[in-house]
């Protein structure tokens, strides 16, 4: 029963080693927009269209995404006022 927990637990170290592996620093949106780093935004919105299954929803994704709606529509927006209801 020991020599399983202790496998088990082998297992798990040796998954979340290789899982750490693969992970790249998060960039935010701010450093997408940044004008030196225009080739990065541009490669990984190629990078997450190219494989949106796997990486859409990722952090760098999500930021690129962003991002490039951000840079595309200007980032400046007005509020818009409710419209008043009228009453009777």
């Amino acid at each position: 029963m020991k020599k399983n927990i202790v496998l088990i637990l082998a297992a798990f170290m040796s998954l979340a080693m290789v899982s750490g592996c693969n992970a790249e620093e998060t960039k935010t949106v701010e450093w997408y927009l940044a004008p030196e780093n225009k080739d990065a935004l541009d490669a990984k919105i190629k990078e997450c269209r190219n494989n949106p299954g796997e990486l859409w929803d990722t952090p760098n994704c999500v930021n690129a995404r962003r991002a490039a709606e951000k840079k595309m529509l200007g980032g400046k927006f007005k509020k818009v006022k409710e419209p008043a209801i009228p009453t009777f």
